[in-house]
């Protein structure tokens, strides 16, 4: 059962889900996006039910793709939904402006969500401004539930202005699991044909007078999103414990957006003694209610804007106090007050809270100032409320792109370079991991592709060592096949190393144009070839290699790094995040205690420290070993079984050969793994 389709008024759903519930209640017609951590959810719950709804669904090639095949879908009066994360805004940006000065017939709804606090790395980028730059409204959910009633009105306010609507989430609210109070899954009938009238004023750049009127039509239909959109704005008098009325010029409120929202909500929970608090929610977060803000400061004495990043509401509102000379005091970043760093927590809007009842001076109650004081500073304690986990960032057991890397460092020595004398720039996905020790291969990170383009500069600079450029196979598609082309065209020397897994690995194993796909019931896709589309651009050295065969990717390296020109060498095994056992190996590996020099002999210890595999662990000497060991401390190495995939890599980078497969394997270790997943071919099923 699909708990995105489960029976019942009520469902227990993600943000990312949520919004994909509301999209099928709409009507959605057409849903594209590219995978990304945070903001895949939504279209990877929207695949499996495609074809139950009738829903042409893609993972595009990039964002800008999936942009453009949503609005051509828009304009020929269809409902369309595209998905992303906060990168992903960057890359179709160009293609953005156009369409939403252009609008669209049907409707448009673009779901990305902004990393606060970079989980997922890249830049922590602050997507609202896309909003004022594109002339579009932009919606932002403080939760799943919002976010479902969000999406639900932002279908609608397309579909009536034809303004594309931009709704924003965060990591926190993509992720966060909330109860959602759901209307009945009826889809609603396509009445008409789907059509698009040629009006080339409207729907090209051609003549400067064109554009101009295209630009005034987005405006107005902003206007009209806006008036359309304010239901999502709660304003709220006088919230807080005490009830009793406040003398006119005492009061305190907070103008609060997204997710903060509801840290304020559990801290005021967390409060008996607080003092009467007005509240503005937005939820539109542009075009501004400023008429409705007007009204919510002009009372006030002193005003906290509570919005995680940059102060793009509170810059507003200080424009508004100052045009219409409001006496209200402003707190927020511009006071230094809340950083623009991170995401905030309840512990910020704590201190924050603390900073605004001061500034008004009260509860003028000694002992009543004195409570509210105490309750605040708990709540700003170290464990006053639930700190994350600390995260580690490194390759799966037995990941292809691991004995790539290792095997680019064993070619870089060969070839009599130090550690830190090849420069390999790299590139968004898994493979960026090469950065971390012990591999500690890859220097930038850039954007999806830029790792060629990095190289290019880095040699035309003068650069006179090897440069490599390493990107993974859903990149190269992405946004790395322009770099490849600009490259072969400078005659620069340097070494692209593409490691294809065959699918978009990080981001939840999504296909990409290398893989192979097929849907119930449907034949298999045509697969973009990497080695023909590389040899198209005109690269002559071009090797594909097994990364599992060490010593011939070492030698491959060498060759590739000594080639006078574009080389491209292509690293091509399956990922392995499911767990099973490699192709051809019968059982995991193991550490031959009567070999292994750990501590006596072997004191770097390369199975463990040059590998990095999180499967080859060090553990104290054992009870019954010699009593010396663990008297001194001493470390043995042991291999999990059960992530273990078999890859061999501690086994080829032990000196004293005493890592090898199990003798007999464990009867009950293939059905362990197997209940974690099936071995990813280059077959992915809908």
């Amino acid at each position: 059962m699909n708990r995105l389709t489960a029976p019942g008024k009520r469902l227990f759903l993600s943000g990312d889900e949520a919004v994909a519930r509301a999209a099928l209640e709409a009507g959605v017609h057409v849903a594209t996006g590219y995978p990304g951590n945070p903001g895949g959810g939504a279209l990877a719950a929207l695949l499996p039910l495609a074809t139950r709804y009738g829903l042409a669904a893609e993972w595009s090639v990039n964002e800008k793709v999936a942009l453009e095949v949503a609005a051509g879908a828009a304009w020929a009066g269809r409902k369309s939904l595209v998905t992303m994360k906060m990168s992903g805004l960057n890359v179709l940006a160009d293609s953005l402006l156009s369409i939403a000065h252009s609008g669209v017939n049907g409707a448009l709804v673009i779901y990305a969500v902004d990393d606060v606090g970079v989980f997922y790395g890249m830049v922590e980028q602050d997507s609202r401004y896309y909003a004022l730059l594109a002339s579009v409204p932009l919606l932002m959910p403080a939760s799943p539930e919002e976010a479902y009633a969000m999406t639900l009105l932002a279908f609608r306010a397309s579909a009536q202005t034809g303004a594309p609507v931009l709704l924003l989430g965060t990591t926190v609210v993509a992720a966060s699991q909330s109860w959602i109070r759901v209307a009945p899954l009826e889809r609603p009938a396509v009445e008409e044909p789907a059509s698009f009238q040629r009006d080339v004023a409207r729907f090209t750049k051609a003549v400067p007078q064109w554009c101009r009127e295209q630009h005034a039509a987005a405006l107005a239909r902003l206007k009209q999103a806006g008036a359309l959109l304010s239901e999502v704005n709660v304003r709220e008098e006088l919230s807080g414990s005490a009830k009793a009325p406040v003398p006119r010029g005492r009061n305190v409120g907070v103008v609060v957006a997204g997710v903060s929202a509801a840290y304020l909500a559990e801290v005021q929970a967390r409060l008996s003694a607080a003092p009467p608090l007005a509240i503005f929610k937005l939820g539109l977060i542009h075009p501004l209610p400023r008429e409705e803000l007007e009204a919510f400061l002009a009372p006030l004495e002193a005003v906290l804007v509570l919005e995680e990043l940059e102060p793009l509401i509170e810059t507003q509102v200080a424009a508004l106090i100052a045009e219409r000379n409001l006496q209200v005091r402003l707190l927020g970043k511009r006071n230094g007050l809340l950083p623009r760093v991170g995401e905030y927590n309840q512990a910020q809007v704590a201190r924050a809270l603390a900073a605004l009842f001061e500034t008004a001076g009260y509860p003028e109650s000694a002992a009543e100032a004195q409570t509210l004081a105490a309750q605040l500073s708990a709540l700003t304690e170290p464990g006053g409320f639930l700190a994350p986990l600390p995260r580690t960032l490194e390759f799966c057991p037995g990941c292809p792109h691991r004995m790539t890397y290792y095997a680019l460092k064993r070619a870089l020595q060969a070839a009599g370079y130090q550690p830190n004398e090849v420069i390999t720039t790299g590139d968004i996905g898994c493979t960026i991991l090469g950065m971390h020790a012990p591999l500690s291969v890859c220097w930038t990170e850039v954007s999806m592709g830029a790792s060629l383009g990095i190289a290019q500069g880095l040699k035309y600079a003068g650069i006179e060592r090897p440069v490599l450029a390493a990107m993974g196979d859903s990149t190269f598609f992405h946004g790395g096949i322009a770099g490849l082309l600009n490259a072969v065209q400078a005659e620069v020397h340097l070494t692209l190393l593409l490691l294809d897994n065959g699918l978009t690995a990080m981001t939840g194993q999504q296909p990409n144009p290398g893989s192979w796909q097929a849907g119930a019931g449907s034949t298999a896709k045509p697969r973009a070839d990497i080695e023909t589309i590389v040899r198209g651009c005109g690269v002559t050295f071009v090797r594909e290699v097994n990364p599992y065969e060490l010593e011939a990717t070492v030698a491959t390296l060498r060759e590739a790094l000594a080639f006078q020109g574009v080389a491209v060498v292509i690293a091509r095994a399956p990922c392995t995040v499911p767990g099973r056992l490699l192709p051809g190996q019968a059982a995991p590996f193991q550490v031959d205690e009567a070999r292994c020099c750990a501590g006596h002999g072997c004191d770097e210890l390369p199975c463990y420290y040059e590998v990095g595999c999180p499967a080859v662990v060090l553990m104290p000497a054992e009870k019954g070993a010699d009593e010396g060991l663990r008297a001194r401390g001493e470390l043995r190495v042991r291999i999990d079984p059960l992530s273990c995939v078999a890859c061999g890599l501690c086994a080829a980078a032990c000196p004293f050969e005493a890592i090898g497969p199990l003798a007999a394997a464990d009867s009950d270790h293939n059905e362990q793994k197997e209940m974690a997943s099936a071995w990813p071919s280059l077959l992915v099923q809908e």
